[in-house]
């Protein structure tokens, strides 16, 4: 009889997430050209669509597949319908609840073995406590400070439950310091990475590159899709910041056009008036190696996505882990589905356990 009640209570709190998360993207879209959702396909394409993804159980919502199909004039079947993702997939895959410790950015550096790959970290404040660069607890933070040897600028971010770039800072003096330690009970402290000269000429600060990884059934991590984030008028790279994305062709060369949160299209930056389509990322191989090299270290996970970023010495950095909240628009915007090849694979294995 317990069991039953809890299968039932399982299956109410997932309808009512599903319903939720349709919701979610109903109201992000309503800002969107409306355009932009009038159906222009023929009726079996549509078809084949549903039929492909109700194999899941769930009623298939098939605007994100028109949305795509008109920013980018694609037809790709794989792409993922935005509520099924958020609702279902992304929680059959990585189902551990034990992943959340890899979205504390305080970890980074005594997880990985490489510390090259992330920031410098100064120090470490995590639920009101101190830690210094090898996480041992500091006793005097006031001597601590007054002997730690630290380059300004430095970048004070909260270490978790944070999304979009939120709460980061740049930090210019000791005054500043003092000021940001206030700020939150989760914190990081750490180095200003300057980033890639050619990158930096197409906009100044960090362009972060959003690359995605998937461990198949093999049980290694291989990259599902790359796009580049720029802010604007001098603003973060975050979509929720006011920033566009562009998503990274497996050449690196970039997709003709960027988008914004509201998909309006750009097809060069407005301020650097560099045009996409002419951009080529540095270093794109060494980019992907290094993500499955990280990707590879965070055990009991399927998916994850990680903020990368090019430095002034072509070193491919970390800043960022997500192993939960992924993003599929940067890939589908441009008219490629999320999981790529993997499609059927992952909606095998999410039918199995569903």
């Amino acid at each position: 009889m317990k069991n039953k009640i809890k299968k039932i209570v399982e299956f109410l709190r997932f309808r009512y997430y599903y319903y939720d998360r349709t919701q979610a993207f109903e109201a992000r879209n309503k800002n969107v050209n409306k355009v932009l959702f009038i159906n222009r396909l023929d009726g079996d394409i549509i078809k084949k669509y549903k039929e492909k993804w109700s194999v899941l159980g769930l009623k298939v919502e098939h605007k994100t597949f028109i949305l795509c199909y008109n920013l980018s004039g694609k037809i790709d079947y794989n792409i993922v319908p935005e509520n099924i993702f958020a609702a279902l997939i992304e929680s059959k895959l990585n189902i551990y609840k034990e992943l959340m410790f890899f979205d504390i950015k305080n970890i980074y550096e005594k997880w990985f073995d490489n510390k090259n790959f992330f920031p410098k970290s100064y120090f470490h404040k995590i639920d009101n406590i101190y830690y210094d660069s090898n996480m041992q607890i500091i006793e005097d933070i006031d001597a601590f400070l007054k002997n730690l040897k630290i380059s300004f600028p430095i970048i004070v971010k909260p270490s978790k439950d944070t999304k979009g770039g939120a709460g980061v800072e740049m930090i210019k003096n000791f005054s500043g310091l003092l000021h940001g330690m206030k700020k939150n009970k989760h914190l990081v402290f750490q180095e200003l990475i300057l980033q890639n000269d050619y990158l930096n000429s197409i906009n100044s600060g960090i362009n972060s590159i959003r690359t995605c990884l998937y461990r198949t059934k093999a049980g290694v991590f291989e990259v599902l899709n790359n796009s580049i984030r720029f802010g604007i008028d001098g603003g973060l790279d975050n979509l929720t910041g006011n920033g566009i994305v562009c998503n990274i062709k497996e050449d690196g060369s970039l997709n003709e056009y960027a988008v914004n949160k509201y998909a309006v299209k750009y097809l060069e930056h407005p301020n650097s008036r560099v045009r996409f389509k002419d951009v080529v990322i540095p270093h794109f191989e060494e980019l992907n190696k290094n993500a499955i090299s990280i990707a590879n270290h965070i055990p009991l996970c399927r998916l994850v996505s990680l903020d990368m970023c090019l430095d002034k010495n072509n070193n491919w950095r970390c800043i960022e882990i997500n192993t939960q909240g992924q993003t599929i628009l940067f890939a589908q915007y441009a008219g490629q589905g999320f999981f790529g090849k993997f499609t059927d694979e992952i909606i095998d294995l999410v039918k199995h356990k569903n």
